[in-house]
């Protein structure tokens, strides 16, 4: 199907299509795509851009696909089988699409099932994952009476800033 500019893709392993399900709280359903174990929510276009820090957290685990010319998606009644179908939560009623708050589900369950979300680098908006970085210490402020503040950062980011 041709979806151009109108809607992004948001794919995932398999394990957090049934991690999704099994939480209940996701009221969207998504398309399960057996040849790849991968699976895929639509969202309106740029919708993930309203809230990029929670997405950028996730980034490892989810991917947000955006500017996609076309996506396979599999007609409504079709829930099974060897190709792409749908996976349909319990009690679904209505839009195939989800919102820009999928990615709190996503992120419980990409923590449940796959590993740690990153932290926000102290030095630059990039994530920083749990096994990446160093510690180091800022210096104090002497506008401040704050004790000196010991933080995780990128490697490359410290030496930019003279800290290793």
């Amino acid at each position: 199907m041709r979806i151009g500019p109108i809607l992004d893709v948001v794919e995932a392993p398999d394990i957090i299509g049934k991690a999704m399900l099994a939480l209940g709280t996701t009221p969207v359903p998504h398309i399960v795509t057996p040849d790849d174990g991968t699976v895929h929510w639509l969202l309106p276009h740029r919708a993930a851009r309203h809230r990029p820090w929670p997405w950028a957290r996730i980034s490892r685990y989810v991917r947000v696909l955006t500017g996609l010319e076309e996506f396979g998606i599999p007609g409504s009644c079709l829930t099974g089988g060897p190709g792409p179908h749908w996976a349909y939560p319990d009690g679904w009623v209505g839009s195939h699409l989800a919102d820009e708050w999928l990615v709190e589900d996503l992120a419980v369950c990409t923590l449940d099932h796959l590993g740690q979300p990153a932290q926000r680098c102290e030095l630059c908006p990039e994530p920083l994952w749990p096994e990446d970085g160093v510690r180091v210490v800022l210096p104090r402020s002497p506008s401040r009476t704050l004790p000196r503040a010991t933080v995780r950062v990128h490697a490359h980011c410290a030496r930019a800033q003279g800290f290793t």
